[in-house]
Parts: structure tokens; C-alpha cells; sequence
């Protein structure tokens, strides 16, 4: 199972070869384990727009890059196509865009909304996948048990079904190592078996008749959800919804690198606003994605929304398609930078992988998030497991953390005398 490290001697990720228990069709975790020593080059990805899904507006509310004047450049090179760069007072640079067909005129008496409003109050103890350490990986039985346990926020992923579906499973496909076959959607349906296929490729019936609730190596101690159905986004929204003090941070499992097996950013950003909405939840969201061609899109979409950019060695590189536009050089390789470039409210940075822009030593990882709390940016890393490791990142200033053991970083927080739970 993974054993991060602490802040200061980051090695590369322990799973770099898989999710334990992934098989064909299985990728690597990109909350708990991107992969490692791949390269890309620019042009790769496409320009990601898709014209019946296009949000107008791009970077509608945009970031503020506390940097001096001098910084307007890089970062306008960094931006996607159509933004602009301005100086503002004090040396403030900010990046937007003006919308060019926007779906509701903008209203200039309206107060602009703060997503900052919207994160978490308390240290934000995020059970990832719901917990999987503890209970099947984001099974209903996870969220109902994080949520009795006092989590702050439920962590999930969402892929996109060839029906336009948000579910809620973090692997391009449905793999034979966490999920078994039962009988087909329809009689004869020639996609049967369905385990193996990628979710994208499959509508929700089909998805539905699978039963994952295999027991993974890497997690002896998970309790298993018997007969298991994988879940879309509304059922987690309404389990969020029976207690206000709950909050949702959803990944985007967009294949950047590989767009066929996934739909594009602006069907992922209309599916789950769209539900959020009809949860009453989209105060208590935010949406992350290694792909940053997300956030702004939300960002036009619902400026309130908090925005959390994943990022780690293997995609902050130039060239990636992973940024959105953003190039590293541009920006002088801070990361910091280059998620403002995008709106980020929030960094959440590999704590499993090699950071190298997280200076080294035991104070390396105080100095990256005092600097980037001075640029209003919070950090939240993933996925933090072992003891030593969470007192490590407590010791760091980190804002929140991501674990697959909620319980035991609840004990931690108790011990500290660290709120978790406003």
C-alpha cells in the first residue's frame, strides 16, 4: 500500500504501477498516484472545447497573481487563448477574460461572489474515496460512515457515462480486480461482459448491473460494502445534504492524455453544477481536476464555486495537457503562479510524489504554504496515510489533507486540539 513520505525527502509515488488490485483497463490514481516519468508534447490534447457544451465565459472571475508588475507577462503567456493580463493596485496582476457570449448579462451592482466563502472554516479532513482505507472505495456505505465520523468533506471522482451520466468511480474503466459481471442491461447485449469496458463507453444500465465489492491487497483492514453498486454523483449529493455541515470536493477524471476514453471538460462541469444545483449543494462543492481546463470553466459557469488545481511532478512540465493552457517556463516554474493563472483557490500537491518546487528540509514544506497562503492560495495534499506522514504535513501549515484513513487523522486532530467540523 502507499507509504508517502514526509515533506522534506518525497519519493516517487509507491503506485506508480497501479492502484492496488488494478488490472487491464486500470490507470494509475491521478489523487493518489499519476503516473510517473511520462512526458507529453504540446499539441497532443486538442484546443478541449466542445461546441455544444462551450462555456462563454473563460476566467470570468479570475485569479489574483500576487507577484510584482514584472509577472503580467509570463503569466498572460501562460493563460488560455482570449485572456488578458492587467496591473492593478499594488502591483496586483490579474488575469480574466470578458465574456463573449454569455448565457445571463452580468449584473455590475451584483456583489461578485467569493469562492474563498465557500471552503471549509475548520482544517478540512478530506476522507478520500469516501475512505477507502476503512470501507469499500466510494461505496455508500463510506459516505455514510465518513459522514457519521465527522469528516469535513467527502473526496470523490466522477466519470462520465456514454449517456451523459456523472458516476461515481475513479478508473477510466470498471476493472476486474474491484468489480464482477451479473447478467446483462438488455438480453443479448453484445458489450456484455461490461467488466473491462470503460465507464465512458457504457451507458448507466449497463453500469448498473455491476457489483463491485471485491477486496483490494493494499487495504486488509476495508471493510467491504457486499454487492456494491457503483453510485452517481446525486446519490453522494444527497447523502452530503443530511448534514449542512458536510462538503463535496469532486474530481474530474477527465484522460487528458488519452480523450477518447473520457467526455470533454465542459460536459464534466455541466453535469455536476447541474446536480450540485438540484441537491442544493453547490454552496458546500468545490471541483478539482488535474486537467485545468475545468476550473475556469467553472469558474464562468458558478463563480462561487472554489476551484482546487491537483497537480504533481508529472504534470507540471512543459508541454503537459494536463494545465490548460499554462506553461511552466512562463510562469518561472511556481506552481503557485500557474494555478492562479487558472482561478485556484486551492493547491493540492502529490504528497506521494516528487515535488521538487516543495523547497527540501524539514522546513520545505512551511515555506511552500506560507507562500502560497501569502498569494490566498490554501494547500491540501494527497493522499496522506501513515501516522508520521500526517504529523508531518500538520507541521507543514498544510490547510486540509486527503487521507484513505479519516479515523486516523480524526485521532490525530482530536489530540492536537485541531477543529475539523465547524
Amino acid at each position: 500500500m502507499p507509504q508517502p513520505s514526509s515533506p522534506s525527502t518525497v519519493p516517487s509515488t509507491s503506485r506508480g504501477a497501479g492502484d492496488p488490485g488494478a488490472g487491464p483497463g486500470a490507470r494509475p490514481d491521478r489523487v493518489t498516484d499519476r503516473p510517473t516519468g511520462r512526458r507529453w508534447s504540446a499539441g497532443t490534447h486538442g484546443d478541449g472545447r466542445c461546441a455544444r457544451h462551450r462555456v462563454a465565459a473563460i476566467l470570468a472571475a479570475s485569479a489574483l497573481v500576487s507577484a510584482s508588475a514584472a509577472v503580467a507577462g509570463p503569466v498572460a503567456s501562460a493563460l488560455p487563448a482570449g485572456s488578458s493580463v492587467a496591473v492593478g493596485s499594488g502591483g496586483t496582476v490579474v488575469a480574466g477574460s470578458a465574456p463573449t457570449d454569455p448565457a445571463e448579462p452580468a449584473d455590475p451592482a451584483a456583489p461578485a461572489a467569493d469562492p474563498v466563502a465557500a471552503l471549509p472554516t475548520t482544517f478540512d479532513l478530506q476522507a478520500h474515496r469516501g475512505g477507502r482505507g476503512e470501507h469499500t472505495e466510494e461505496s455508500r456505505e463510506a459516505f455514510t460512515t465518513a459522514v457519521a465520523g465527522g469528516v469535513t468533506t467527502l473526496e470523490l471522482d466522477v466519470v462520465m457515462s456514454a449517456d451523459g451520466v456523472p458516476v461515481v468511480w475513479h478508473d477510466p474503466a470498471l476493472t476486474a480486480e474491484k468489480c464482477r459481471d451479473t447478467a446483462p442491461a438488455t438480453p443479448g447485449d453484445p458489450q456484455f461482459p461490461y467488466v473491462g469496458r470503460d465507464i465512458h463507453d457504457l451507458t448507466w444500465d449497463q453500469i448498473g448491473t455491476v457489483r463491485c465489492d471485491l477486496p483490494l491487497d493494499g487495504f486488509p483492514a476495508q471493510t467491504p460494502a457486499v454487492d456494491n453498486r457503483v453510485l452517481q454523483l446525486a446519490d453522494v449529493a444527497a447523502i452530503a445534504a443530511t448534514d449542512p455541515r458536510v462538503h463535496l470536493n469532486i474530481e474530474t477524471k477527465i484522460e487528458a492524455d488519452e480523450p477518447s476514453r473520457s467526455a470533454p471538460p465542459e460536459e464534466f462541469v455541466d453535469a455536476i453544477l447541474g446536480v450540485a444545483r438540484a441537491a442544493g449543494v453547490t454552496d458546500r462543492i468545490m471541483v478539482q481536476s488535474f486537467d485545468w481546463r475545468t476550473l475556469p470553466l467553472v469558474r464562468a459557469a458558478a463563480p462561487g464555486v472554489p476551484l482546487v488545481a491537483l497537480w504533481d511532478a508529472t504534470t507540471w512540465v512543459p508541454g503537459s495537457p494536463w494545465l490548460g493552457g499554462v506553461d511552466p517556463e512562463a510562469v518561472g516554474g511556481d506552481v503557485i503562479a500557474g494555478a492562479q493563472a487558472v482561478g485556484a483557490n486551492v493547491l493540492s500537491p502529490g504528497a506521494a510524489a516528487p515535488t521538487p518546487w516543495i523547497p527540501a528540509g524539514p522546513d520545505g514544506l512551511r515555506q511552500f504554504t506560507d507562500r502560497a497562503h501569502a498569494a490566498g492560495v490554501r494547500v491540501v495534499p494527497w493522499t496522506v496515510n501513515t501516522v508520521e506522514d500526517m504529523e508531518a504535513q500538520l507541521d507543514g501549515g498544510v490547510d486540509g489533507i486527503i487521507t484513505d484513513y479519516p479515523t486516523r487523522l480524526r485521532g490525530i486532530l482530536d489530540a492536537r486540539g485541531v477543529a475539523y467540523r465547524a
